[in-house]
């Protein structure tokens, strides 16, 4: 195991409990290169055999795993040597800002890279025995999806449609293997490894290549149902959901909308214990809130790509009625014809999914046998089809992509909060989904102004904000800090919130977004998004204030009006002097944090 798979200890001991020399002989036939084949596929390689080799789970029919090849993390070595690329090795010790200005300089020149002739061999018989099925080529370093860093969303997964000629898809796909192994450099992954500690560890990046899961519908092709499922559900809406009963965030399509934070769309959440349970039974934000834009393959012209689902949703679409129901003037009515009157009336619930099939209790249990042998809560990426039996019996059949250690919150001990806080001492409070935990002595406070951020006219400006919160993210790493902004923190689109990555933020004691009337989208917490984890695994506590609630408590006075320590920290960020605030709790509370 520690030659072919895995030298982290944790993983070692539970994988012998499971593998066979049979298991490994498998892994070596369909292994491309020498070395290990990485965190990623070593997890997808356990959970299934977990599974497998469950007697409570041998009753479930249709679970398995995709076909699966591997590129062992000795050939990321090989290909830095033989096209000089070893000389960026000395990137991880550079400054963010050197880091970043590089970083496209490196990806062109891993693009102009070539592969040894063995290997591209190899490569293409590959590619002839799986012929024209789409694939997606995966990260799988050594470091990645283990106990305590999962590098989630860090380095890079690219889907290959693989329907053009055998050089061009061969083409395709060493392009992509060049773009994964730039991400080893990608500023982002390396901050997270300076920020754990690992940055001298010799991390070395493997390859998971898998064929995608998913039916063909007309030029399209993707999953009835994907997504990622958390054995341990941390953040509960309603105070009857089990936390030990795990969670879901579902989507029709492709996952990555499940797993990426994205613009303005919404998976289902699904809280196992209570399925049914939204965090919002409004009609009216049903729909709202409810998936708008699928990622597909297009087979037709042979690329991936995101489409609005009623471009894509048809009434002859076989899974429909599991997955769309009807929105009749706030009533939401389940399919019982393909006569539909009005396609865009068409609501993606999943409420048919989850009241007709053992969906649910499938998954459930899926993850209480995985985090039993792990002995570790843990996270999985899955996809799911259904369809009826010749009996008109729904028929269910899940794929497990991926399997690791769930990041958590460590358990603090919570002090009760005082019954007789002074009214103006209060800067916030919120009831939405808070965390069990306790951040005390927080001395600084880095404010983001609704009416300052959104006022900024371009993308560019924005992220030359985020970049700028990340320059006091590292002024301030020996500060007990929060951040407060507007939206989303982290999101793809930056008309949503403030566009920082994780390397941005990762010394804050909190992330705090805002949300209400000029103030951005009600909060979508990033519960189970690769920011999520990120936040969890570095113990940063996630909370939304819900401006519009009764409930919710802001000091405005406070946030606009205490004295703006920026330009004391960082004197050429006078620019955003309008929307950025760096407050300090003393200065306006003397002797007090």
């Amino acid at each position: 195991i520690r030659a072919l798979i895995s030298d982290q200890l944790r993983y070692i001991n539970v994988a012998k409990e499971w593998l066979t020399i049979q298991d490994l002989a498998e892994i070596r036939r369909r292994k491309i290169g020498g070395g290990r084949i990485g965190g990623k596929s070593a997890g997808m390689i356990l959970a299934q055999h977990i599974l497998q080799n469950n007697s409570e789970l041998s009753d479930l029919p249709c679970l398995s795993m995709p076909e699966s090849f591997y590129v062992g993390s000795n050939e990321f070595y090989t290909f830095m040597s033989i096209n000089d690329l070893l000389k960026w090795n000395d990137q991880k010790y550079k400054t963010e800002n050197e880091m970043r200005e590089e970083y496209p300089h490196i990806e062109d020149e891993f693009h102009k890279g070539t592969f040894p002739p063995d290997i591209l061999d190899q490569l293409q018989t590959m590619l002839i025995k799986i012929g024209k099925q789409p694939i997606i080529v995966r990260s799988s370093s050594l470091l990645e999806d283990n106990f305590g860093t999962s590098f989630a969303g860090k380095y890079e997964s690219i889907f290959c449609p693989n329907q053009a000629s055998l050089a061009e898809n061969l083409k395709n796909l060493t392009s992509a293997i060049a773009q994964i192994y730039a991400s080893t450099l990608n500023p982002n992954a390396l901050l997270y490894r300076r920020s754990k500690g690992l940055l001298d560890y010799d991390e070395r990046m493997a390859l998971l290549i898998q064929l995608v899961e998913g039916d063909q519908y007309g030029d399209y092709l993707m999953p009835h149902a994907a997504g990622v499922a958390f054995s341990r559900n941390l953040y509960r809406w309603a105070p009857q959901i089990r936390s030990e009963d795990g969670f879901i965030r579902l989507v029709w399509g492709l996952g990555t909308r499940a797993v990426d934070r994205v613009g303005n769309d919404y998976p289902r959440l699904i809280a196992l214990s209570h399925p049914m349970l939204r965090p919002s039974n409004d009609p009216r934000s049903i729909r709202r809130y409810s998936q708008q834009y699928v990622d597909l393959i297009d087979l037709k012209q042979n690329k991936y790509t995101t489409l609005p689902i009623h471009q894509v949703l048809a009434a002859d679409y076989p899974p429909l009625r599991y997955i769309a129901q009807v929105d009749e003037d706030g009533y939401y009515e389940s399919l019982r014809s393909t006569l539909i009157s009005d396609p865009q009336k068409l609501v993606l619930t999943f409420d048919v999914l989850l009241e007709r099939t053992p969906f649910a209790e499938r998954m459930k249990t899926i993850l209480k046998s995985l985090e039993e042998a792990y002995h570790s809560p843990v996270d999985v990426e899955f996809t799911a089809s259904v369809g009826d039996d010749p009996t008109g019996t729904p028929r269910l059949c899940i794929t497990i992509l991926q399997c690791r250690p769930q990041g958590h919150l460590i358990q603090t001990e919570v002090e009760r909060i005082p019954s007789d806080l002074v009214p103006e001492k209060i800067l916030f409070s919120t009831d939405f989904m808070v965390p069990q935990g306790m951040v005390g002595a927080v001395d600084w406070v880095i404010y983001v102004q609704a009416e300052g951020y959104f006022a900024l006219t371009s993308n560019a400006e924005r992220s030359a904000l985020a970049r700028t919160i990340g320059k006091l993210n590292d002024l301030q790493k020996e500060e007990s800090f929060i951040c407060i902004g507007p939206g989303r923190w982290g999101s793809s689109n930056a008309d949503l919130g403030v566009p920082i990555s994780y390397g941005d933020i990762y010394h804050a004691r909190s992330l705090v977004e805002m949300a209400g009337e000029h103030c951005g989208l009600p909060p979508e917490p990033s519960l189970g998004t690769h920011f999520f984890q990120d936040l969890l695994e570095s113990q940063i506590y996630p909370l939304a204030l819900q401006l519009d609630t009764p409930a919710t408590v802001f000091n405005r006075g406070f946030f606009d009006g205490a004295k703006n320590q920026l330009l004391t920290l960082l004197p050429e960020a006078a620019v955003f002097e309008s929307c950025l605030r760096v407050l300090r709790i003393a200065d306006s509370y003397p002797g007090e944090t």
